[in-house]
Protein backbone atom coordinates (compact mmCIF):
# COMPACT_ATOMS: atom_id res chain seq x y z
CA UNK A 1 0.00 0.00 0.00
CA UNK A 2 1.35 3.39 -1.39
CA UNK A 3 1.70 6.36 1.29
CA UNK A 4 0.19 9.76 0.65
CA UNK A 5 0.58 12.43 1.83
CA UNK A 6 -2.58 14.60 1.72
CA UNK A 7 -5.74 13.36 0.14
CA UNK A 8 -7.68 16.45 -1.49
CA UNK A 9 -11.31 16.05 -1.68
CA UNK A 10 -14.51 18.00 -3.72
CA UNK A 11 -17.82 17.37 -2.44
CA UNK A 12 -20.72 17.73 -4.34
CA UNK A 13 -21.43 21.33 -4.71
CA UNK A 14 -25.22 21.11 -5.64
CA UNK A 15 -27.67 18.88 -5.48
CA UNK A 16 -29.71 19.83 -8.72
CA UNK A 17 -27.24 21.51 -11.70
CA UNK A 18 -26.24 19.39 -14.18
CA UNK A 19 -22.91 21.89 -14.57
CA UNK A 20 -19.90 19.34 -13.63
CA UNK A 21 -17.20 22.37 -13.62
CA UNK A 22 -13.40 21.25 -13.10
CA UNK A 23 -12.55 21.48 -8.96
CA UNK A 24 -10.37 23.85 -8.79
CA UNK A 25 -10.64 24.43 -5.31
CA UNK A 26 -8.43 21.21 -4.74
CA UNK A 27 -6.69 21.47 -8.10
CA UNK A 28 -5.10 24.85 -7.47
CA UNK A 29 -3.55 23.93 -3.74
CA UNK A 30 -3.01 20.33 -4.52
CA UNK A 31 -0.52 21.79 -6.79
CA UNK A 32 0.82 23.69 -4.39
CA UNK A 33 1.84 20.69 -1.87
CA UNK A 34 2.92 19.11 -4.89
CA UNK A 35 5.08 22.19 -5.23
CA UNK A 36 6.38 21.26 -1.93
CA UNK A 37 6.96 18.28 -2.32
CA UNK A 38 4.25 16.04 -0.67
CA UNK A 39 2.49 13.16 -2.14
CA UNK A 40 -0.75 14.09 -3.71
CA UNK A 41 -4.36 12.44 -4.56
CA UNK A 42 -7.66 13.85 -5.18
CA UNK A 43 -11.46 12.59 -4.83
CA UNK A 44 -14.13 14.13 -6.78
CA UNK A 45 -17.12 13.09 -5.01
CA UNK A 46 -19.30 13.90 -8.47
CA UNK A 47 -17.31 10.95 -10.24
CA UNK A 48 -15.71 8.70 -8.02
CA UNK A 49 -17.08 6.13 -5.61
CA UNK A 50 -16.96 5.69 -2.31
CA UNK A 51 -15.31 2.57 -2.91
CA UNK A 52 -12.39 4.67 -4.05
CA UNK A 53 -12.57 7.11 -1.52
CA UNK A 54 -12.32 4.53 1.10
CA UNK A 55 -8.99 3.22 -0.64
CA UNK A 56 -7.44 6.33 -0.52
CA UNK A 57 -8.24 7.09 3.02
CA UNK A 58 -6.58 4.32 4.39
CA UNK A 59 -3.56 5.24 2.42
CA UNK A 60 -3.34 8.62 3.87
CA UNK A 61 -1.90 11.03 6.30
CA UNK A 62 -4.10 13.77 5.59
CA UNK A 63 -7.44 14.69 4.09
CA UNK A 64 -8.59 17.68 3.20
CA UNK A 65 -12.13 19.12 2.00
CA UNK A 66 -13.15 22.39 0.02
CA UNK A 67 -16.57 24.07 0.67
CA UNK A 68 -18.67 26.25 0.65
CA UNK A 69 -21.09 27.21 3.04
CA UNK A 70 -24.89 25.57 2.07
CA UNK A 71 -25.10 22.09 0.56
CA UNK A 72 -21.44 21.31 -0.10
CA UNK A 73 -20.76 22.06 3.39
CA UNK A 74 -22.75 18.79 4.37
CA UNK A 75 -21.40 16.85 2.01
CA UNK A 76 -17.93 18.04 2.99
CA UNK A 77 -18.89 17.36 7.00
CA UNK A 78 -20.04 12.93 5.34
CA UNK A 79 -16.21 13.22 3.80
CA UNK A 80 -14.39 13.94 7.23
CA UNK A 81 -16.66 11.68 9.49
CA UNK A 82 -16.28 9.03 7.06
CA UNK A 83 -12.49 9.37 7.42
CA UNK A 84 -12.11 9.64 11.01
CA UNK A 85 -14.11 6.43 11.15
CA UNK A 86 -12.05 4.60 8.74
CA UNK A 87 -8.94 5.77 10.08
CA UNK A 88 -8.97 7.84 13.31
CA UNK A 89 -5.76 9.11 13.19
CA UNK A 90 -5.72 10.72 9.62
CA UNK A 91 -5.35 14.65 9.93
CA UNK A 92 -8.59 16.47 8.41
CA UNK A 93 -8.77 19.50 7.16
CA UNK A 94 -11.22 22.07 5.77
CA UNK A 95 -10.61 24.98 3.21
CA UNK A 96 -12.76 26.96 1.17
CA UNK A 97 -15.00 30.22 1.70
CA UNK A 98 -16.80 28.30 4.52
CA UNK A 99 -13.55 27.84 6.14
CA UNK A 100 -12.66 31.19 5.82
CA UNK A 101 -16.10 32.76 6.97
CA UNK A 102 -16.53 30.51 9.98
CA UNK A 103 -12.97 29.10 11.35
CA UNK A 104 -13.55 28.75 14.95
CA UNK A 105 -16.66 27.49 14.52
CA UNK A 106 -15.15 24.82 11.59
CA UNK A 107 -12.39 24.00 14.09
CA UNK A 108 -15.28 23.01 16.64
CA UNK A 109 -16.10 20.27 14.86
CA UNK A 110 -15.08 16.49 16.39
CA UNK A 111 -14.18 15.39 12.86
CA UNK A 112 -11.81 18.78 12.30
CA UNK A 113 -8.08 19.56 13.24
CA UNK A 114 -7.33 22.24 11.15
CA UNK A 115 -8.45 24.81 8.58
CA UNK A 116 -7.32 26.65 6.23
CA UNK A 117 -8.04 30.22 6.31
CA UNK A 118 -6.02 31.89 3.84
CA UNK A 119 -8.12 33.47 0.38
CA UNK A 120 -5.46 32.20 -1.92
CA UNK A 121 -3.56 28.70 -2.46
CA UNK A 122 -1.94 28.13 -4.79
CA UNK A 123 -3.90 29.73 -7.78
CA UNK A 124 -0.25 31.17 -8.92
CA UNK A 125 0.65 27.76 -10.03
CA UNK A 126 -0.86 25.48 -13.31
CA UNK A 127 -2.64 22.56 -11.73
CA UNK A 128 -2.48 20.56 -15.32
CA UNK A 129 -0.27 17.74 -15.60
CA UNK A 130 -0.34 13.82 -16.53
CA UNK A 131 -1.28 13.21 -12.55
CA UNK A 132 -4.71 15.67 -12.81
CA UNK A 133 -5.01 15.39 -16.38
CA UNK A 134 -8.22 12.74 -15.84
CA UNK A 135 -9.98 15.80 -13.82
CA UNK A 136 -9.68 18.09 -16.78
CA UNK A 137 -11.06 14.84 -18.98
CA UNK A 138 -14.12 14.24 -17.48
CA UNK A 139 -15.08 17.81 -16.32
CA UNK A 140 -16.45 21.17 -17.55
CA UNK A 141 -13.34 23.15 -18.66
CA UNK A 142 -13.01 26.05 -16.20
CA UNK A 143 -10.26 28.50 -15.79
CA UNK A 144 -9.46 31.98 -14.40
CA UNK A 145 -8.19 35.16 -16.76
CA UNK A 146 -8.35 37.01 -13.47
CA UNK A 147 -9.18 36.90 -9.29
CA UNK A 148 -11.15 38.72 -6.94
CA UNK A 149 -13.81 41.84 -6.89
CA UNK A 150 -13.39 44.78 -5.00
CA UNK A 151 -16.97 45.94 -4.25
CA UNK A 152 -18.89 45.58 -1.50
CA UNK A 153 -22.07 44.63 -1.87
CA UNK A 154 -23.81 44.14 1.49
CA UNK A 155 -25.15 40.77 0.51
CA UNK A 156 -21.40 39.33 -0.56
CA UNK A 157 -18.45 38.05 1.57
CA UNK A 158 -16.42 37.88 -0.69
CA UNK A 159 -14.40 41.43 -1.76
CA UNK A 160 -10.94 41.23 -2.24
CA UNK A 161 -8.16 43.58 -4.96
CA UNK A 162 -8.84 42.54 -8.51
CA UNK A 163 -5.98 41.23 -9.77
CA UNK A 164 -5.59 40.13 -13.60
CA UNK A 165 -3.56 36.82 -14.99
CA UNK A 166 -0.88 37.85 -17.75
CA UNK A 167 -2.10 37.14 -21.03
CA UNK A 168 0.78 35.08 -22.31
CA UNK A 169 0.86 32.86 -19.54
CA UNK A 170 -3.25 32.42 -20.32
CA UNK A 171 -2.33 31.80 -23.63
CA UNK A 172 0.56 29.74 -23.01
CA UNK A 173 -1.52 27.40 -20.42
CA UNK A 174 -5.14 27.23 -22.41
CA UNK A 175 -2.83 26.08 -25.42
CA UNK A 176 -0.79 23.15 -23.24
CA UNK A 177 -4.51 21.72 -21.84
CA UNK A 178 -6.44 22.31 -25.10
CA UNK A 179 -3.76 20.26 -27.15
CA UNK A 180 -4.21 17.32 -25.12
CA UNK A 181 -7.93 17.30 -24.72
CA UNK A 182 -9.36 19.11 -27.19
CA UNK A 183 -11.99 21.22 -25.16
CA UNK A 184 -14.48 22.90 -27.52
CA UNK A 185 -15.77 25.27 -25.19
CA UNK A 186 -14.60 26.97 -21.04
CA UNK A 187 -15.88 28.67 -18.66
CA UNK A 188 -14.23 31.93 -17.29
CA UNK A 189 -14.91 32.06 -13.84
CA UNK A 190 -13.64 35.32 -12.74
CA UNK A 191 -15.72 36.51 -10.44
CA UNK A 192 -15.20 39.95 -12.59
CA UNK A 193 -13.91 39.10 -15.60
CA UNK A 194 -12.61 43.24 -16.87
CA UNK A 195 -13.08 45.01 -13.90
CA UNK A 196 -10.10 46.70 -15.12
CA UNK A 197 -8.49 48.01 -12.13
CA UNK A 198 -5.42 46.95 -10.62
CA UNK A 199 -2.38 47.98 -8.32
CA UNK A 200 0.78 47.19 -10.42
CA UNK A 201 3.64 47.98 -7.44
CA UNK A 202 2.96 51.65 -6.20
CA UNK A 203 0.66 52.27 -8.86
CA UNK A 204 -2.69 52.12 -10.03
CA UNK A 205 -3.33 50.52 -13.37
CA UNK A 206 -6.71 51.25 -15.40
CA UNK A 207 -6.97 48.30 -18.03
CA UNK A 208 -8.82 48.32 -21.60
CA UNK A 209 -11.57 46.44 -21.45
CA UNK A 210 -11.95 46.32 -25.08
CA UNK A 211 -8.60 45.11 -25.85
CA UNK A 212 -8.76 42.91 -23.05
CA UNK A 213 -11.34 40.66 -24.20
CA UNK A 214 -10.09 41.35 -27.99
CA UNK A 215 -6.60 39.79 -26.48
CA UNK A 216 -8.68 37.03 -25.10
CA UNK A 217 -10.31 36.55 -28.65
CA UNK A 218 -7.35 35.80 -30.27
CA UNK A 219 -6.84 33.05 -27.81
CA UNK A 220 -10.13 31.78 -28.30
CA UNK A 221 -10.30 31.82 -32.51
CA UNK A 222 -6.79 30.61 -32.33
CA UNK A 223 -7.60 27.46 -30.45
CA UNK A 224 -11.65 27.30 -31.83
CA UNK A 225 -13.35 27.30 -28.49
CA UNK A 226 -16.18 29.64 -27.35
CA UNK A 227 -16.60 30.74 -23.77
CA UNK A 228 -18.52 32.09 -20.90
CA UNK A 229 -17.87 34.29 -18.06
CA UNK A 230 -19.47 37.17 -15.81
CA UNK A 231 -19.78 40.96 -16.05
CA UNK A 232 -20.66 43.94 -14.23
CA UNK A 233 -23.69 45.44 -16.74
CA UNK A 234 -21.83 48.62 -16.05
CA UNK A 235 -19.23 48.03 -18.31
CA UNK A 236 -21.38 47.22 -21.32
CA UNK A 237 -20.82 49.41 -24.21
CA UNK A 238 -21.16 48.84 -28.10
CA UNK A 239 -17.88 48.67 -28.34
CA UNK A 240 -17.47 46.38 -25.78
CA UNK A 241 -20.62 44.13 -27.17
CA UNK A 242 -19.37 43.74 -30.51
CA UNK A 243 -15.66 42.54 -28.69
CA UNK A 244 -17.48 39.81 -26.95
CA UNK A 245 -18.82 38.65 -29.83
CA UNK A 246 -16.05 38.63 -32.13
CA UNK A 247 -14.02 36.60 -29.28
CA UNK A 248 -16.24 33.61 -29.03
CA UNK A 249 -18.37 34.50 -26.18
CA UNK A 250 -21.63 32.89 -26.16
CA UNK A 251 -22.74 33.59 -22.88
CA UNK A 252 -22.64 35.75 -19.63
CA UNK A 253 -23.69 36.35 -16.33
CA UNK A 254 -24.70 39.64 -15.10
CA UNK A 255 -25.89 39.96 -10.94
CA UNK A 256 -28.75 42.30 -11.29
CA UNK A 257 -29.76 41.37 -7.63
CA UNK A 258 -33.16 43.65 -7.92
CA UNK A 259 -35.57 45.39 -10.43
CA UNK A 260 -35.77 48.38 -7.85
CA UNK A 261 -33.65 51.44 -8.10
CA UNK A 262 -33.99 52.60 -4.46
CA UNK A 263 -33.31 48.93 -3.29
CA UNK A 264 -30.20 48.32 -5.38
CA UNK A 265 -28.29 51.82 -4.77
CA UNK A 266 -29.26 52.28 -1.20
CA UNK A 267 -29.55 48.79 0.44
CA UNK A 268 -27.42 46.57 -0.72
CA UNK A 269 -25.41 49.07 -2.82
CA UNK A 270 -24.39 47.31 -6.08
CA UNK A 271 -23.07 50.61 -7.38
CA UNK A 272 -25.52 50.45 -10.51
CA UNK A 273 -29.13 50.77 -11.16
CA UNK A 274 -31.89 49.51 -13.14
CA UNK A 275 -31.21 51.53 -16.01
CA UNK A 276 -27.78 50.23 -16.80
CA UNK A 277 -28.75 46.63 -16.90
CA UNK A 278 -31.93 47.70 -19.00
CA UNK A 279 -29.28 49.44 -21.48
CA UNK A 280 -27.27 46.42 -21.36
CA UNK A 281 -29.96 44.05 -22.02
CA UNK A 282 -30.29 46.63 -24.81
CA UNK A 283 -26.83 46.14 -25.95
CA UNK A 284 -26.73 42.72 -25.97
CA UNK A 285 -30.02 42.17 -28.35
CA UNK A 286 -29.02 40.68 -31.60
CA UNK A 287 -25.55 40.02 -30.84
CA UNK A 288 -25.43 36.08 -30.29
CA UNK A 289 -24.07 36.35 -26.48
CA UNK A 290 -26.75 34.75 -24.27
CA UNK A 291 -27.08 36.55 -21.06
CA UNK A 292 -27.87 35.22 -17.84
CA UNK A 293 -29.59 37.86 -15.41
CA UNK A 294 -29.09 36.64 -11.92
CA UNK A 295 -31.68 38.12 -9.17
CA UNK A 296 -31.80 37.73 -5.58
CA UNK A 297 -35.62 37.43 -3.56
CA UNK A 298 -36.75 38.10 -0.24
CA UNK A 299 -34.23 39.83 1.37
CA UNK A 300 -33.88 42.30 4.47
CA UNK A 301 -35.65 45.08 4.44
CA UNK A 302 -37.12 43.99 0.90
CA UNK A 303 -41.13 45.12 0.01
CA UNK A 304 -43.58 43.66 -1.61
CA UNK A 305 -43.28 46.18 -3.84
CA UNK A 306 -39.17 46.70 -4.86
CA UNK A 307 -39.67 42.29 -5.89
CA UNK A 308 -43.17 43.17 -7.57
CA UNK A 309 -40.48 45.66 -9.58
CA UNK A 310 -38.06 42.42 -9.98
CA UNK A 311 -40.63 40.34 -11.49
CA UNK A 312 -41.63 43.17 -13.88
CA UNK A 313 -37.85 43.93 -14.91
CA UNK A 314 -37.69 40.31 -15.59
CA UNK A 315 -40.68 40.58 -17.81
CA UNK A 316 -39.40 43.28 -19.46
CA UNK A 317 -35.29 42.00 -19.74
CA UNK A 318 -37.23 38.44 -22.02
CA UNK A 319 -39.31 40.52 -23.73
CA UNK A 320 -36.64 42.79 -25.13
CA UNK A 321 -34.06 40.28 -25.13
CA UNK A 322 -35.75 37.08 -26.48
CA UNK A 323 -31.80 35.40 -25.84
CA UNK A 324 -32.09 36.22 -22.04
CA UNK A 325 -31.95 33.55 -19.61
CA UNK A 326 -33.01 34.57 -16.18
CA UNK A 327 -32.69 33.00 -12.27
CA UNK A 328 -33.96 34.65 -9.18
CA UNK A 329 -32.26 32.95 -6.39
CA UNK A 330 -33.86 33.22 -2.37
CA UNK A 331 -31.56 35.30 -0.67
CA UNK A 332 -28.91 33.58 1.51
CA UNK A 333 -27.44 35.02 4.41
CA UNK A 334 -23.67 34.61 4.55
CA UNK A 335 -22.08 35.44 7.79
CA UNK A 336 -19.38 38.26 7.60
CA UNK A 337 -21.87 40.72 5.40
CA UNK A 338 -23.67 43.29 6.71
CA UNK A 339 -27.17 41.99 5.22
CA UNK A 340 -26.20 38.88 7.35
CA UNK A 341 -26.61 40.72 10.70
CA UNK A 342 -29.82 41.61 9.28
CA UNK A 343 -31.33 38.84 8.93
CA UNK A 344 -30.08 37.41 12.26
CA UNK A 345 -31.54 40.35 13.77
CA UNK A 346 -34.67 40.51 11.88
CA UNK A 347 -34.70 43.91 11.19
CA UNK A 348 -37.72 45.45 9.36
CA UNK A 349 -39.79 42.18 9.96
CA UNK A 350 -37.82 39.67 8.46
CA UNK A 351 -37.93 36.08 9.87
CA UNK A 352 -34.57 36.23 12.11
CA UNK A 353 -32.71 33.94 10.90
CA UNK A 354 -31.18 31.68 13.50
CA UNK A 355 -27.80 30.39 12.22
CA UNK A 356 -26.81 26.60 12.68
CA UNK A 357 -23.96 25.84 14.33
CA UNK A 358 -22.32 23.15 12.70
CA UNK A 359 -21.06 22.08 9.02
CA UNK A 360 -24.12 19.46 8.84
CA UNK A 361 -26.40 22.25 9.81
CA UNK A 362 -25.42 24.31 6.84
CA UNK A 363 -25.49 21.98 4.89
CA UNK A 364 -29.17 20.63 5.31
CA UNK A 365 -30.45 24.67 5.06
CA UNK A 366 -32.29 25.54 1.41
CA UNK A 367 -29.99 28.00 1.12
CA UNK A 368 -31.00 29.96 -2.03
CA UNK A 369 -33.57 27.54 -3.25
CA UNK A 370 -37.40 28.66 -2.82
CA UNK A 371 -41.07 28.44 -4.49
CA UNK A 372 -39.90 31.52 -6.60
CA UNK A 373 -36.74 29.85 -7.45
CA UNK A 374 -37.83 27.11 -9.53
CA UNK A 375 -40.66 29.01 -11.07
CA UNK A 376 -38.30 30.91 -12.52
CA UNK A 377 -35.85 28.96 -13.27
CA UNK A 378 -38.70 26.52 -15.24
CA UNK A 379 -39.76 29.18 -17.15
CA UNK A 380 -36.56 31.05 -17.90
CA UNK A 381 -33.37 28.45 -17.75
CA UNK A 382 -34.64 25.92 -20.08
CA UNK A 383 -30.82 25.81 -21.03
CA UNK A 384 -30.94 23.90 -17.47
CA UNK A 385 -34.02 21.78 -18.08
CA UNK A 386 -32.64 20.59 -21.65
CA UNK A 387 -29.83 19.32 -20.04
CA UNK A 388 -31.16 17.21 -17.06
CA UNK A 389 -34.49 16.22 -19.51
CA UNK A 390 -32.93 15.74 -22.92
CA UNK A 391 -34.82 13.91 -25.25
CA UNK A 392 -37.88 11.90 -24.45
CA UNK A 393 -37.49 12.61 -20.32
CA UNK A 394 -38.87 16.15 -21.22
CA UNK A 395 -42.44 14.90 -20.47
CA UNK A 396 -40.95 14.35 -16.68
CA UNK A 397 -40.49 17.88 -16.46
CA UNK A 398 -42.76 19.88 -18.51
CA UNK A 399 -45.81 19.55 -16.58
CA UNK A 400 -44.03 21.50 -13.87
CA UNK A 401 -42.97 24.21 -16.58
CA UNK A 402 -46.56 24.55 -18.12
CA UNK A 403 -47.38 24.67 -13.73
CA UNK A 404 -44.41 27.27 -13.10
CA UNK A 405 -45.78 29.50 -15.87
CA UNK A 406 -48.72 29.63 -15.04
CA UNK A 407 -47.95 30.84 -11.77
CA UNK A 408 -45.46 33.64 -12.88
CA UNK A 409 -47.87 35.07 -14.93
CA UNK A 410 -50.37 35.58 -12.02
CA UNK A 411 -47.18 36.89 -9.75
CA UNK A 412 -48.12 33.24 -7.52
CA UNK A 413 -44.84 33.20 -6.22
CA UNK A 414 -44.99 31.79 -2.67
CA UNK A 415 -46.06 27.92 -3.34
CA UNK A 416 -44.52 25.34 -5.51
CA UNK A 417 -44.03 21.54 -5.15
CA UNK A 418 -40.47 22.19 -4.96
CA UNK A 419 -39.90 19.03 -3.12
CA UNK A 420 -41.29 17.33 -6.05
CA UNK A 421 -38.91 19.08 -7.74
CA UNK A 422 -36.12 18.26 -6.17
CA UNK A 423 -36.55 14.67 -5.71
CA UNK A 424 -37.81 14.24 -9.44
CA UNK A 425 -33.88 15.66 -10.49
CA UNK A 426 -32.08 13.60 -7.76
CA UNK A 427 -33.66 10.97 -9.85
CA UNK A 428 -32.84 12.02 -13.41
CA UNK A 429 -29.24 13.56 -12.29
CA UNK A 430 -28.58 9.60 -11.41
CA UNK A 431 -30.12 8.81 -14.14
CA UNK A 432 -28.08 11.11 -16.31
CA UNK A 433 -25.13 9.53 -14.60
CA UNK A 434 -25.84 6.15 -15.64
CA UNK A 435 -26.11 6.78 -19.13
CA UNK A 436 -22.83 8.59 -19.12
Amino acid sequence: MKSIDILLAYPKPTQDSPVELLPLSILFPGALFEKQGLTVEYFDERFDADELLIDLIKQSKEIGVSAFTGYQTGRAARILKLAKNIKPDIIAGVGGHHARLLPEQVLAEPFVDKVWTDRVYGEDLFPYNEHTRKHFERTDMQYFTSRGCPFSCRFCALSSPWEPKDMDQVSRELRIIHQDIGFKDISFSDPNIVHGVYKCGDKMVTMDRVERINQLGKIMNDLGIKWDGNIRANYITPELVAALAKSKCYSLEIGCESGNDFFLKNIIRKGEGVETIKNAAKMFRGSGVSVMYSFMAQMPRETKDQLNDTLDMIDWLVENDPAARVSIFNYAPYPGTPMYLDAVNGVDGYPKFTPPTTMEGWGNLKLMISPLYWITGLCFRQDNSRKNFPGDDWKLIEPYIKLARKKWQARDIENFPSEEMEKLIAIQLEKNKVKN
